[in-house]
């Protein structure tokens, strides 16, 4: 009996877990075929906002399930497409990682024909696009805010770098809506930046000073900050830079003692990114 009723919740668990995951679907951008999945809620209205995530390294479904429950509670779509694969047979995106250099193709370009064909076969507003990135995935939200502002209305990054290349070389030319949240015990993505490239990444700047830099690029005129407690007891200090003339903030959560993840066993992470998404919809 008792077999039974562990193979039933075996298959119960499966099921469940395969409901979540949408098939994989691929679109043709230039020479290439690229994968994506689609989780949209039930009874979601036409012309609802859409969320991108970019994953981890080599990492495509981890936090999927709580990023699907915050996106139906706050009235998201939520596309989740698969990055490419570099010399190490890692799928990820084109940030400039040491093993980065066999990949080839435009990520901008790809991000654009997505999102046309995501919002058009899902009847989604085009113009409330919005991307959140873990790691590699908020590395990219770093570059794409540098590079290519526009191309979201705003970005979350969860454990994400600014590499120095990108700020060295570029400039924000558009005030952008950014968060970051980051455990500053952090031994994959340091907290304190990496300037001599030994952690394998490349060279990337200190997390208070790649939000910083958003923020004088938006103008953002004030700083506050805060401390709220964690959901395991311990502290998240939190940084607000606004004032902006744009209305761009740009918020840091710092996850006091947390290593290299999405934090959600400390922080409301998918909520805070969604609510911070919704100030910035276009009517």
């Amino acid at each position: 009996m008792k077999r039974t009723i562990l193979a039933l919740f075996v298959f119960i668990t499966l099921f469940a877990t395969a409901a979540e995951q949408p098939d994989k679907q691929t679109i043709t951008v230039g020479d290439t075929v690229r994968t994506y999945s689609i989780f949209v809620p039930d009874n979601l209205p036409a012309g609802s906002p859409l969320v991108v995530y970019t994953h981890g390294y080599g990492s495509k479904t981890r936090w999927r399930k709580d990023l699907n429950e915050a996106a139906t509670k706050y009235g998201f779509a939520v596309c989740y497409p698969d990055g490419a694969p570099d010399s190490r047979g890692k799928d990820g995106w084109m940030v400039g990682y040491p093993p980065q250099h066999t990949m080839a193709g435009d990520e901008v370009q790809f991000f654009r024909a997505l999102l046309d064909k995501v919002c058009a076969d899902y009847s989604l507003n085009r113009k409330n696009v919005f991307m959140a990135g873990m790691s590699n995935g908020g590395d990219l939200c770093y570059q794409l805010a540098y590079t290519c502002p526009g191309l979201f209305k705003a970005y979350a990054s969860v454990a994400g770098l600014l590499f120095e290349w990108v700020y060295l070389n570029h400039n924000i030319k558009q005030a952008v809506p950014f968060m970051e949240i980051h455990g500053n015990n952090d031994t994959t993505s340091y907290w304190t930046g990496d300037h001599e490239g030994k952690g394998g990444w490349g060279k990337y700047m200190p997390v208070p000073l790649a939000t910083a830099s958003v923020a004088v690029g938006n103008k953002c005129l004030t700083v506050e900050t805060d401390t709220i407690p964690s959901l395991r007891g311990g502290k998240v200090f939190h940084t607000l830079y606004a004032g902006a003339p744009s209305g761009c903030d740009v918020e840091v959560y710092e996850v006091d003692g947390a290593k290299h993840s999405w934090h959600a066993k400390d922080f409301p992470t998918s909520e805070t990114i969604l609510r911070f998404f919704l100030r910035y919809l276009d009517e």
